[in-house]
């Protein structure tokens, strides 16, 4: 018996759809496996490659950028993928890896740039201002001789242990080892070291004097503890002796004698390029004058500011070197005499 025409054309109805139906199924599968295949290409990332983040990018417009530089596939399926994503861009240097999927990108994103690239300069303890300066520009030409200087004669960069009619900032800069980054000029870098100075000044206790359990010390302001602390540095030949040079220091002090420290004259001579008198009238020279010199003669360390602080307790008056590095302490002056001599013949350097 034959089928009314219309139903007879069912099944070749079902049959056509069940095609369309596979042909969808197969070009659906193919779509999907070609945008996971743009989304996480297969195989490992390949090499690494820096790419440099504008401010104000955004996730969806990075893309583009990472797409350029072969990072990812296709910067269009990256910003539909990234449709609804809340994540910050950072700008910075970012390093990705070529062939990346989009996750494995995203992730490196989310970490954020890499921190500006810095390098160590190191400022020895001892080093006079001028010196400073010589250090500084060796170690990095954007820090000019001229730089340098304009910024120690900056104004606006004050130590809070500075007088008010002090110029200099001499002893008031202190000797470390400290980063500097890409971004940082002359400026930035003399406020650190005074900064560093007052945070390390204030934590030792200059502002409480000079502290004393045996022999009377002098009343000194934070600036002239930071200069007395210059000379102990100068002077010491080790940190050990720091308490012995300050107790020396304030014992001839307290006798009104004269100091007679040659570096103080040694220093006016390095700031003046001049050849070392001692026999000036200038305050910086310590055989003439009583007292302390107008300034600092050098940037000095921790120990020697906590020297100064805490000298020793002693009648000494006079210190003379006995071997390198090691002094002779003594309150006798003939004996210091007889010491010196020695030295001299030594060849230590006492002439």
């Amino acid at each position: 018996m034959d089928l009314p025409p219309e139903r007879r054309t069912l099944p070749r109805l079902f049959v056509v759809m069940a095609i369309l139906a596979v042909m969808l199924l197969v070009v659906g599968l193919g779509i999907r496996g070609w945008y996971q295949h743009k989304v996480d290409p297969p195989g490992p990332p390949g090499k690494a490659v820096s790419v440099e983040i504008e401010k104000g990018a955004t996730l969806s417009g990075v893309g583009g950028v990472l797409a350029d530089r072969n990072v990812i596939s296709n910067a269009t399926i990256f910003r539909f993928w990234a449709h609804g994503k809340k994540i910050e861009v950072q700008a910075g240097s970012y390093t990705f890896h070529r062939d990346s999927s989009f996750d494995e990108a995203l992730d490196v994103i989310r970490k954020g740039p890499a921190p500006p690239p810095v390098e160590k300069i190191t400022i020895p303890e001892g080093v006079t201002l001028k010196k400073f300066v010589e250090l500084l520009a060796k170690a990095d030409p954007r820090f000019t001789a001229d730089k340098v200087q304009a910024a120690l004669a900056d104004t606006t960069i004050r130590s809070a242990y500075e007088p008010t009619d002090q110029t200099s900032l001499e002893g008031l800069l202190f000797p470390a080892t400290y980063d500097i980054g890409d971004q940082d000029d002359a400026n930035a870098i003399v406020k650190r070291m005074v900064g560093q100075m007052d945070i390390v000044a204030t934590k030792a206790g200059v502002e409480g004097g000079v502290q004393s359990a045996g022999d009377e010390v002098p009343e000194l302001s934070p600036y002239e503890i930071l200069t007395v602390a210059s000379l102990i540095q100068a002077e010491a030949g080790s940190p050990e002796e720091g308490p012995k040079i300050a107790r020396v220091i304030y014992n001839r002090m307290n006798d009104d004698m004269t100091l007679g420290i040659d570096a103080t004259s040694r220093y006016e001579a390095e700031l003046n390029g001049t050849d070392v008198d001692f026999d000036s009238d200038s305050p910086y020279n310590t055989r003439r004058h009583v007292g302390l010199p107008p300034t600092p003669i050098d940037l000095p360390g921790e120990a020697a500011i906590d020297a100064a602080l805490h000298p020793a307790d002693g009648d000494w008056l006079y210190y003379v070197l006995e071997a390198p590095g090691r002094h002779f302490f003594t309150a006798s002056e003939s004996e210091f005499i007889d010491k010196k001599h020695e030295c001299e013949q030594k060849g230590l350097g006492c002439g």
